[in-house]
Parts: C-alpha cells; structure tokens; sequence
C-alpha cells in the first residue's frame, strides 16, 4: 500500500478474484452509499490521451476536471470558471477556478493547466495514429498570467477555441508508481488495469454526487454483465444494448439514451459513382435505414439526418432522415457513371454488428439492381489506418464520434482542411459554410451558422447517413439519481430530494 492510498495489485487474477474482494470489503460493513459499476472497459488512462470509448471517457470525468464541460452541444465551466474572447477571436483569456485542488492537496494552477495542454498537443492517438488534437493546439501559445489566469492566442481567428478546451483533462503528473492525480469529484484508491478500480468521493462544494465510493469492474459481456447485475454482485451494468434481447419485467430499473456517435457509410469522393453528388444522394433515398434498425437494432437506435447527432451545436430540429425511396434512387442511379459492383468495407466491430448492417444494404441495393460484394476486414487497427488512408473500396462501415460539430467539419468534411478521415468528396459550398461558422465569434450566430452548414449537408450529403445508437444501463430498483448523458458517460449525481 503506497502512501497516498493507492493499492496496486497484479492484475492476472482476473474477475472472479476481484470480485471476491469487493465481497470480502461488503462483508466487513459496506457503506449504504457504495456504488459497484459493471462496465465493459476498466482502463484509467492518461488524461492527454483521448478515446471516444464511453466507458473509459466516464472513468477520466470521474478522476479529472476538463477545462470546460461539454452538455448537448454547449460549452459549459468545468475547471475554466470564465472565458473572454479579444481581438476577434485571436485571443482567449481563462479564469482557472481559484479553488481548484488535486487530490494530494495541492492547488491546481494555471502553470499545470499549461503542462496539461503541452502534453495533450504531443499526445499520440489511438490505432498508433497521431494525437487529434495536436492540430488544433499546435499553432497555440499559452501564457500564465498571475495564479488563476491564462491567456491563449492564434495568429488566426477561431469561434470554436471552447470546443478543444472541452477534451483537455487537466492533471497532476507523478511517478509510475503514484496515484493519477486530477481536481475530479472522486480520487484513485485502487486500480488494477483490465480488472477493477476503486474510487472515493472527494469533500468539496461543488461534489454532490450521493456515493462515497465507486467501485468499477471489467466484465466484457454484456450477458456477464446483466447476470453480475441480477445476482447482487454489482448494482449498475452498462452497455445492455448489446445483449442478444433486451429483458422484461426483471425486477430493475432500466436507463436509455440516444448517443451522439454516429453510423455512417463513408463515401469514396474520388472515383465514380460517389465522386458525383447525385449518387450520393441516391445511396440515402436507396437504403432503408429503419428496416436496418428494425432487424438490426430493435428499438435501439435512431435515424441520421445529417454528419452529426441532434444533441451538437447547430442541429436543426426541422431537420429529418431521407426517407427510403427506391424509385427515385434508382432513377438517380441511372443518370450516373456506375461501375460494375460496388465495394462495400466493413469491420466485425467498431461499429457494433457492423456486418449485419453490411449485409442488409447489399440486399436493399441488390432490389433496384445494384450489385455489392462486401469485403469483411477482421483487424480492427488496421481498418481504421485503412480508412485514414482512403483505402474504402467505394463505401466503408464507419463510426464519428466527436462531441464537436467543429471537429466532425474539419476533420471529415472540409475539403480544404483536407483532414485525416476526408474521402474526397469536394463541395465548396460546403466548405464556404463551415469557414463562416468557424470565423463566428457570437455563440447564437455561429449556431446559426453550423445549422446552416449541416442543412446544406443533410440536402447534399457526403456520407450514407444511418442512425445514432441507443445506449442502455439497468441499475438495482432502490437507487436513483443514476443518469447517462448523450456522450455515453455515466454520471452518479445526487440522490433526488425526499418528496421530489
């Protein structure tokens, strides 16, 4: 046992050991106020390292503070209490919230706001690619000014700075064998990586979370996990939507949310047919995304409009899915270029049964007389290097997941930006719209703005739009105030007022 009070154990014991010492603790007195977590993941990563997994996304929101909270397409404060914005969008001015503290004590400043941000802009990202923020942060200076302010500039002006802040974890560094530190609402008191890890809940005014300790472990299954769950040895699982029936009448409280992360069918911009806008049209009138949901996802997800979910900055809510209309997909088909076949990439997971999806678009497309041959890649990490490298056949199974309308442009649409998943689709409307949102310094102008930008791309679309997952979790029927939000992350806030 280290000083601080962090217990490191080896972690080939696996879960059913450590599940006989969470029983072993609840036999010793377990607080009314513990809560066991079954989730699919159980990995505290660093905070510079970013992931779009909802698991490990919850376990860094619990450990460490971003500097601004990000809530349904808004920026709220997180460790950054206030934000001016000077000299036309060049210049953004942070107020550290004065209080802040890591989880050894020590005051959080905004010398350490800059390590943070340093670490984050050489960060490497997932699949041995590069860090997706080191782009955004590299052409930033930072600058300390007193204790709690901190000055960021650009030689260029940007109405989105808020969104990049929002991903940026804020943490204390420390030796490898020394607890993470961060200013979040509960402080590392075990971890065993793959395995457990055990948090306790930090005195602060700002922490209402009604838990004194979180106790999260690994189960990979879903069915695993909804078993732990019925049997009493957890009180929470996650990621029920994957189970092969969603049950009923179990005798638990059920949660759902539709998530942010998009299914999509990325389009090859540069050969025919999706080289022309018609086809691309044609591909979103062809499918028919609510059969897909119907056999593939009962209940379980909902229909894409556009590049990005109803819950980021600028949907519309006068936006709605194509609708299926073979006829006149087949008639906009017949006025382009076709090849032969159409090759449709897909992966085994990443999205979640992918090939199902995979499998019922080939049949849909095979009705008004296209052909499809799939080509399944098993290697996950070498499908998405493929993807970054436009190596999609003519359409590839896809997934975008960040929470920034700023980002799934930049990244994936803007053929100036010319980003690493762009396909090579060229639309300079498109690209005159994201620049003039971009260049938005007002928040309800440039709402207005990326509204417009993802009008135009629900209207003339790049991507075979599909659907937005449904996430589901089931807790034990005596808790409450136990709620997922839109990103996936489970928040375990206050318990609901007495006669609430």
């Amino acid at each position: 046992m280290l000083a601080s009070g962090l217990s490191i154990r080896d972690s080939s014991s696996g879960w059913e050991d450590s599940r006989r010492a969470c029983n072993c603790r609840s036999r010793r007195g377990t607080k009314v106020n513990e809560l066991r977590i079954a989730q699919s993941q159980v990995n505290l990563l660093q905070p510079e390292f970013t992931t779009d997994q909802p698991d490990l996304q919850t376990i860094l929101a619990l450990v460490y503070e971003p500097l601004m909270q990000w809530r349904s397409g808004r920026v709220t404060p997180g460790l950054v209490t206030s934000c001016e914005v000077r000299n036309d969008g060049r210049s953004w001015l942070l107020t550290i919230r004065d209080d802040a503290r890591f989880h050894d004590g020590s005051p959080c400043t905004n010398e350490q706001v800059v390590q943070s941000l340093e670490r984050m802009r050489g960060a490497g990202g997932s699949f041995g690619m590069g860090g997706v923020y080191s782009p955004y942060l590299e052409p930033l200076s930072f600058e300390p000014i007193g204790k709690t302010e901190l000055l960021a500039e650009s030689s260029a002006p940007t109405g989105d700075l808020a969104d990049i802040f929002a991903a940026v974890y804020v943490g204390k560094q420390t030796g490898t064998a020394e607890p993470p530190l961060g200013t979040g609402p509960f402080r590392v008191e075990e971890y065993v990586e793959g395995e457990l890890l055990r948090l306790s809940s930090v005195h602060r005014p700002d922490n209402d979370s009604q838990f004194s300790e979180l106790i999260i472990l690994q189960i990979g299954s879903a069915s695993d996990r909804y078993s732990a769950l019925l049997k009493g040895q957890v009180d929470l699982a996650t990621g029920l939507e994957l189970l092969p029936s969603i049950p009923e009448n179990d005798g638990l409280t059920w949660g759902k949310t539709t998530n942010t992360l998009s299914v999509t069918g990325f389009l090859n911009g540069y050969e025919i047919p999706f080289s022309q806008p018609d086809a691309r049209l044609a591909i979103n009138l062809a499918v028919d995304v609510d059969e897909i949901i119907d056999n593939v996802w009962p209940g379980l997800a909902e229909p894409a409009a556009t590049v990005v979910s109803p819950f980021h900055l600028g949907f519309s809510d006068a936006l709605r899915p194509h609708g299926c209309d073979p006829e006149r997909a087949k008639e906009l088909f017949d006025a382009c270029d076709m090849p032969e076949e159409l090759v449709l990439r897909t992966p085994l997971v990443i999205p979640d049964r992918a090939p199902q999806v995979a499998e019922m678009i080939q049949g849909q497309l095979s009705r008004i007389g296209i052909r499809v041959r799939i080509e399944e890649e098993t290697d996950r990490p070498k499908y998405a290097l493929d993807t970054s490298q436009k190596r999609i056949g003519h359409m590839s199974l896809f997934d975008s997941s960040p929470l920034s309308t700023y980002r799934v442009l930049q990244e994936k649409i803007s053929s100036q930006t010319q980003g690493l998943w762009w396909q090579g689709v060229k639309d300079s409307k498109a690209d005159q719209l994201i620049s003039a949102a971009h260049l938005s310094i007002d928040n309800c102008k440039r709402r207005e703005a990326y509204s417009r930008c993802l009008s135009w791309l629900h209207e003339n679309p790049h991507w075979l739009y599909l659907y937005h997952p449904v996430k589901l979790f089931a807790h034990r029927t005596e808790l409450s105030g136990i709620d997922m939000d839109h990103a996936g992350l489970i928040r375990p806030g206050p318990a609901p007022s007495r006669g609430a």
